[in-house]
C-alpha cells in the first residue's frame, strides 16, 4: 500500500492499524511511502492509516485491507522418493513473487544531455527486467543502452526518445510493473553577441531608468514646494551600497528578459512549452550574465577572524554575529521565508499582476477598495488601559529591525513607462488600481506603486546558483535589536553619525534647544535627505539618524533625539568612571549597553502587552545562545505582523506642558506631522510630544475601526497629487512579495483551516465584517494576510489576535535566541552589569535625556490613572548605575585604548570585509603570540586554515615597531583632522565677510539666508548683547554663535588630544607635536 504527500517543511509519515503502531517484522517492511506485507495471512486483516504531518497541518488516509482465505489442494501430487519433504517445503517458501527496490521517476531533459532511468528489483527466482516505451517493445538504439542493474541509460538525448517508459520485472512467481515519463525539450542555442548585447541594453535600460529618478529628486528645483510623496521617495532611496546590489539584480533580470525578447520575437523556437533560460543559456554564458552584471561581485564573505574584536563587540552591518553562518541577520541580505511564496509564475511576478488570475475561483479585489469597504474609519475609540507610547516604541523598534530595499526607479526599465502616472503592469510599476465610485479619488485610475527591489540570487536571477528559487526582497538593516537605528547599519552610515573631534565617544550633535538640550545633526551633502516641503512654514531640513526614516513623524523623531542623547549621557558618565579610556572604547562600550537596554525595554516591558501573558509562555524562557537559530528577519513579519501596530494609532499627537495641559500651540494632527522636523525646534522641543505620548491614549483597534482615515485618505497628503493610503500600501506590499493567503498562515500556526467565513466565527466574531470579507473576496484562503490579521479579534491580554501572534512569537523568540550579543547572553556582561541592565525603564531614559521633564509614570505604557501615583518625580524611578563598569586596572599602559583590545587600529574598526580595511590600516592588524591566544582562534574560527604555528613567529620587537609606528601615524592624522577644521573654520568666516563687503559696494541689501516668516526675530545673548537674525559671532577663541530664527546656535571646537600640546596665543587649541 502506497501513501505520499508533500510539503513544506516536508512532512514525516506514521503507519498504523487499527489505531496501533504498525511495527516491521519478517512479513512486513515498511518503506518511506509505502508498506509491502509479504506471504498475506489472515491477521494482516484491518484498517491502515497513513498519517502525514509538520508544522503547518496533519492530514490523514485509510484503507481497509480484506484477507481472502485461499483454496488449497486436498491431495497433494505423487512426490519421488528421494525428494525430502521439509526440503520441499522449504523451497516453496522462499520462493517470491518479484517486488520493486526502486521503481523509475518521470524526467525532463535537454537534447544533447545524457539520462538515466533507474529500476531495480528483487524476487526468487531472481527477475528479469524488461523495458517497454509507449507500449511496445524497445528497439535496439546506439544511444540507449539497458544497464545490468535494470537501469535504461541515455546518451545524447533526442527528441524522438520523448514517451512514457515501463520496467517490467517478471518471474515465475509472478510480474510488476512500473512507469516513468521522460520529457525531452528541444536546446535553444543563443550566439555570445546576443547575450553580451542583451547586457549591455539592460545595463542602459537600468541606468536611465535610475539616473532619471535620481536627477527628478535630487537635481530639483530646490526653491519648489515637494510633495509628501516626493518627501517619503526621496528620504526612502536606497543608499549607494543598497542600490548596487539592487542595481545588479534588475540588471541580470532585465538582461534574461531581452535575451527571451529576442529569442520570442525571431521564433528562432517553439515556445508553445513553458520558456526556461536554461534551454536557451549555457552556464558560461549565465556566468557572462552574472559577472557583467554585478551579481558575483556581490557574493562575498565577511571576515571575522579578528576574534579580539568579534568576541566583544558588534559590528555595524551584522556580520559575524554568528560565526558559522556570518551574514544571518546582517544588513543588505534576503529576507527569510516561513512559507514557500506564491508568485504567480513561480518565482517572480506579484499576485494580482494578471488581472484575469482566479484564486479559489475568484479575482483578487483591489487594495484600495479593501482599504475603503474593510479598513477605514473616521471614527476613533481611546484605548483605556494603553498609552500612545505603544504604538510609538513599535515603531521605533521596527525601524531597528526591517526595511526592505525600495525600488531604484519611478519608471519601468525599457518600455518607458512612468510608475507616477501610468496604470500599466510594467516593471518595476505595480499600481494600485482605484475602484469606481471611490470616496475620494475621482480623476486618477490608480496610485502609484513601485515593487520593492530582489537579491541576487533570486526570482529570475536562481539561474545563477543553477536553481529555481523565488524572488526575495531585501533587508536594508541588521535583524537583530542592536539600536541600529541610533548607530546606523553599515560602517559608513556608523562614521557619519560619529562625532569626528573630541576623544569622547559622542554621537555628532546639533543645535541646542532653549534648555541646553542638543538636537540631532542636520543632514550633510553626503546623506541628501530633505525635510523642506513648504519654504514657507521654515527653512529648517532633515535630522540625520542611524535610520532613514527618523523625520517622517514628528514623535518618532522625539525618539531618535532621545535616545542619541542617551548614548552621549552614557558615554559621559562612563568617561568620568574610566578617565584612561579613549574614544573609542566609550563608544563601543556606551553602544553595547544602548543596545541591552532597548532589548530588556522591549521583552519585559512592551511585548508581554502586545502578544499577551499566553504568547510569553509560547515563546518561553530565555535558556542560551543557539547558533543553529537563524535570527534573520522573515518577510511575513516585516511585511505584514510587525505592521499591527498601524492599528493604535491615534490622529492626533498630544502635546503637553509640565502640568499635562496642550502648549500654547496646541496638539498635533496627524497629517502635519509628517516630515516637519522644525516643529521640535520651534515649537517646544522633544519634551510636550513626549508627555504627550506616555500619557495620552492609544486607539483601541475594533472590528470597524481598523485604521484612521488620516492614514489611508491624508497619508503623506501633497499638494495637488493623490494622497497615498497606508492600508492599500500593505495589502499591495503583501502582494508585490507573493505572501500566501491567509489560511495558508492559519495552517501554519495550528489553527483550523476556514472553508467558509462562518468558520472564522472564532477568531474573528463580528458578522459584518465577516460578510465585508466575503463580499471582497470570496473565499477564505484569499484574504491577505494584513487584512485577516488585522480583522481578527486579539486574544486576552493582547493587542493581536491568534495568527499573528503565532509570527510575532516567531521571530521574536528567533531575535532572542539567534542572537550571541543577547543582553541575558553569560558573557556579554558581567552578573552585576547585567543586574543593572535589568532596571532600566523607558522612564528612566525619558527622565535622563529629555529636555526638562521632571514627573513620569512608572510604566509609560500604561494609563497614568491607572498607576497609583499617577505621576512620580525622575528621583523615584530606578537609575542603571555605571559604576560597576568601572575597569580596576593599575599600571597598566594600554589599559582602555581601544585598538589594545581589539590588536585593531583605531581607523580599522568594525570592517568585516577585508576589501574595507583602509590601507594604512593593514599593518596593526596583528597577530596574538601568546599560546591562550592562539588556541582561542585554533577553536574559535569555523573554517580557520591559518596554522596556529604562523601566528607563533611574530617576533615581539617587531610587533612593539608596528604598533608604534601605527600610534604614530593616528596622530599625525588626528593633528591634520584639527587642522583642516580650523581651515575650514576660518574660510566660512572669509565667505561671511565677503559677502557684506560686496553687499557695500554694490549697495544691496544683504539676503539673510533664513529669513522667513517664522525667523524675523533677533536673539540677545548671556550679556545682553542683542544681536540681529543671521549675524554670527565668536563668544570666545573656541566658540562661535549665530542668531537663526530667535535662537543662538553656538558650536565649541572640540581640541585633539595629543602628547606635548603647545598653546598658542589666541588660538582655541594647541598645537599637536606630531614629529
Amino acid at each position: 500500500m502506497g501513501c505520499s504527500a508533500d510539503g513544506y517543511p516536508s512532512p514525516g509519515l506514521v503507519w498504523t492499524k487499527d489505531g496501533a503502531p504498525l511495527m516491521p517484522d519478517a512479513r512486513t517492511a515498511i518503506g518511506l511511502v509505502r508498506i509491502r506485507i509479504e506471504r498475506v495471512q489472515l491477521s494482516d486483516q484491518g484498517r491502515y492509516r497513513c498519517t502525514v504531518s509538520n508544522q503547518v497541518a496533519t492530514l490523514e488516509a485509510e484503507a481497509l485491507l480484506t484477507v481472502i482465505p485461499s483454496v488449497r489442494p486436498t491431495t497433494s501430487p505423487p512426490r519421488p522418493a528421494a525428494v525430502v519433504p521439509q526440503s520441499s517445503s522449504s523451497q516453496s517458501t522462499n520462493r517470491r513473487a518479484p517486488f520493486f527496490i526502486r521503481t523509475p521517476e518521470s524526467i525532463e531533459v535537454l537534447t544533447g544531455n545524457s539520462a538515466e532511468l533507474l529500476c531495480s528489483a528483487d524476487g526468487d527466482p531472481a527477475p528479469t527486467i524488461v523495458w517497454r516505451k509507449d507500449g511496445q517493445n524497445m528497439r535496439q538504439s546506439a544511444h540507449v543502452t539497458p544497464m545490468g542493474n535494470g537501469s535504461l541509460v541515455f546518451r545524447q538525448v533526442q527528441l524522438s526518445d520523448e514517451g512514457t517508459y515501463e520496467c517490467t520485472a517478471l518471474n515465475e512467481m509472478g510480474v510488476v510493473v512500473a512507469r516513468a515519463r521522460m520529457r525531452v525539450r528541444e536546446r535553444r542555442s543563443v550566439s555570445n553577441r546576443l547575450v553580451l548585447s542583451a547586457v549591455e541594453e539592460a545595463r542602459r535600460a537600468v541606468d536611465r531608468a535610475v539616473n532619471e529618478t535620481i536627477a527628478a529628486l535630487f537635481n530639483r528645483d530646490r526653491s519648489s514646494r515637494l510633495t509628501h510623496n516626493e518627501l517619503i521617495r526621496l528620504n526612502r532611496f536606497p543608499t549607494a551600497t543598497a542600490r548596487e546590489l539592487a542595481r545588479a539584480a534588475e540588471v541580470y533580470e532585465r538582461a534574461l528578459a531581452v535575451v527571451r525578447r529576442h529569442i520570442e520575437s525571431g521564433h528562432q523556437f517553439n515556445v508553445t512549452r513553458e520558456f526556461s533560460y536554461e534551454d536557451a543559456l549555457s552556464p558560461q554564458q549565465l556566468d557572462v550574465i552574472a559577472n557583467a552584471s554585478g551579481c558575483l561581485t556581490h557574493r562575498r564573505k565577511p571576515d571575522c577572524n579578528d576574534m579580539c574584536f568579534h568576541s566583544k563587540y558588534r559590528t555595524f552591518d551584522g556580520t559575524c554575529n554568528n560565526f558559522q553562518q556570518p551574514l544571518w541577520g546582517s544588513s543588505l541580505t534576503g529576507f527569510r521565508r516561513l512559507l514557500k511564496p506564491i508568485y504567480e509564475n513561480g518565482f517572480n511576478l506579484p499576485v494580482g499582476w494578471s488581472r484575469s488570475t482566479n484564486y479559489k475561483g475568484f479575482t483578487k479585489p483591489s487594495a484600495r477598495l479593501i482599504s475603503t469597504r474593510v479598513v477605514s474609519t473616521t471614527q476613533t475609540t481611546s484605548d483605556e488601559i494603553y498609552t500612545h507610547m505603544l504604538m510609538q516604541w513599535g515603531q521605533f523598534l521596527d525601524h531597528d529591525l526591517d526595511l526592505a530595499v525600495p525600488g531604484m526607479a519611478s519608471e519601468s526599465f525599457g518600455e518607458f513607462v512612468d510608475c507616477r502616472t501610468s496604470c500599466d503592469y510594467s516593471a518595476p510599476c505595480f499600481p494600485i488600481e482605484v475602484p469606481p465610485n471611490d470616496p475620494r479619488i475621482r480623476h486618477h485610475r490608480c496610485m502609484e506603486f513601485v515593487r520593492n527591489s530582489a537579491v541576487c540570487g533570486s526570482g529570475a536571477t536562481s539561474v545563477l546558483l543553477n536553481t529555481m528559487l523565488p524572488r526575495e526582497q531585501i533587508n536594508q538593516l541588521t535583524s537583530y535589536i542592536d539600536a541600529s537605528q541610533v548607530y546606523g547599519s553599515t560602517d559608513r552610515e556608523a562614521r557619519e553619525l560619529r562625532e569626528v573631534h573630541g576623544n569622547n565617544g559622542h554621537l555628532r550633535r546639533g543645535l541646542l534647544t532653549e534648555t541646553g538640550g542638543p538636537l540631532l545633526p542636520f543632514a550633510t551633502p553626503n546623506t541628501p535627505v530633505d525635510c523642506k516641503r513648504d519654504r514657507e512654514e521654515s527653512e529648517i531640513g532633515c535630522f540625520l539618524a542611524g535610520d532613514v526614516r527618523a523625520n517622517e513623524q514628528t514623535g518618532l523623531l522625539a525618539m531618535h533625539t532621545l535616545w542619541f542623547r542617551e548614548h552621549n549621557r552614557v558615554a559621559d558618565e562612563l568617561r568620568v568612571i574610566n578617565p584612561h579610556w579613549d574614544g573609542d572604547m566609550l563608544y563601543h562600550e556606551s553602544r553595547k549597553i544602548i543596545g541591552a537596554i532597548m532589548q530588556h525595554i522591549t521583552y519585559e516591558h512592551w511585548l508581554p502587552l502586545i502578544i499577551g501573558h499566553e504568547g510569553m509562555i509560547s515563546m518561553g524562557h530565555y535558556k542560551e545562545y543557539n547558533p543553529q537559530t537563524d535570527a534573520t528577519i522573515s518577510n511575513v513579519f516585516a511585511t505584514a505582523a510587525l505592521r499591527m501596530g498601524h492599528g493604535l494609532i491615534q490622529p492626533v499627537l498630544q502635546r503637553l506642558n509640565a502640568s499635562f495641559l496642550p502648549i500654547p500651540q496646541g496638539h498635533l494632527l496627524l497629517q502635519d506631522a509628517f516630515f516637519a522636523p522644525w516643529r521640535l525646534v520651534e515649537q517646544g522641543g522633544v519634551d510636550p510630544i513626549l508627555r504627550g505620548l506616555f500619557a495620552g491614549p492609544a486607539k483601541v483597534r475594533l472590528s470597524d475601526q481598523l485604521l484612521n482615515a488620516n492614514l489611508t485618505e491624508s497619508l503623506f497628503r501633497p499638494a495637488h497629487l493623490i494622497s497615498q493610503d497606508l492600508a492599500a500600501l500593505n495589502i499591495q506590499r503583501g502582494r508585490d512579495h507573493a505572501l500566501p493567503g491567509y489560511n495558508d498562515w492559519r495552517r501554519y500556526c495550528q489553527l483550523p483551516e476556514a472553508e467558509t467565513f462562518d468558520d472564522l466565527q472564532s477568531e474573528i466574531d463580528s458578522q459584518a465584517l465577516r460578510d465585508k470579507l466575503q463580499q471582497l473576496y470570496g473565499h477564505p484562503s484569499n484574504i491577505d494576510i494584513w487584512v485577516g490579521g488585522m480583522a481578527e479579534d486579539p486574544v486576552q491580554g493582547a493587542k493581536v489576535g491568534p495568527t499573528f501572534r503565532c509570527l510575532l512569537v516567531e521571530q521574536f523568540r528567533r531575535l532572542r535566541d539567534g542572537d550571541r550579543f543577547w543582553y541575558e547572553n553569560p558573557g556579554v556582561f558581567k552578573p552585576e552589569q547585567l543586574t543593572q541592565i535589568k532596571q532600566s525603564t523607558l522612564a528612566r531614559v525619558i527622565c535622563d535625556s529629555s529636555d526638562d521633564i521632571l514627573e513620569v509614570t512608572k510604566n509609560v505604557f500604561k494609563m497614568p490613572n491607572l498607576q497609583s501615583p499617577s505621576f512620580v518625580t525622575c528621583n523615584e524611578i530606578p537609575k542603571v548605575d555605571l559604576r560597576f563598569w568601572a575597569e580596576c586596572c593599575h599600571e597598566c599602559s594600554n589599559a582602555g585604548q581601544f585598538n589594545s583590545i581589539t590588536r585593531r587600529t583605531r581607523r580599522s574598526l568594525d570592517h568585516s570585509y577585508p576589501e574595507d580595511k583602509p590601507a594604512y590600516g593593514e599593518a596593526s592588524v596583528l597577530s596574538i603570540t601568546s599560546s591562550t591566544s592562539d588556541s582561542f582562534y585554533n577553536n574559535s574560527i569555523p573554517g580557520d586554515e591559518e596554522p596556529v604555528s604562523s601566528r607563533k613567529r611574530v617576533d615581539p620587537q617587531v610587533f612593539r615597531q608596528q604598533a608604534q609606528q601605527s600610534e604614530q601615524q593616528d596622530e599625525r592624522i588626528e593633528g591634520l583632522e584639527a587642522m583642516m577644521a580650523k581651515m575650514q573654520r576660518t574660510l566660512k568666516k572669509m565667505a561671511r565677510k565677503l559677502k557684506y563687503v560686496e553687499s557695500i559696494c554694490l549697495e544691496k541689501p544683504i539676503k539673510k539666508k533664513h529669513e522667513t516668516k517664522h525667523s524675523q526675530t533677533n536673539c540677545l545673548d548671556s550679556d545682553g548683547v542683542s544681536w540681529k537674525n543671521g549675524e554670527s559671532w565668536d563668544k570666545d577663541t573656541c566658540t562661535e554663535c549665530n542668531c537663526l530664527g530667535g535662537f543662538i546656535r553656538c558650536t565649541t571646537l572640540q581640541c585633539p588630544v595629543c602628547e606635548n600640546p603647545r598653546q598658542v596665543e589666541g588660538e582655541c587649541c594647541p598645537l599637536c607635536d606630531v614629529e
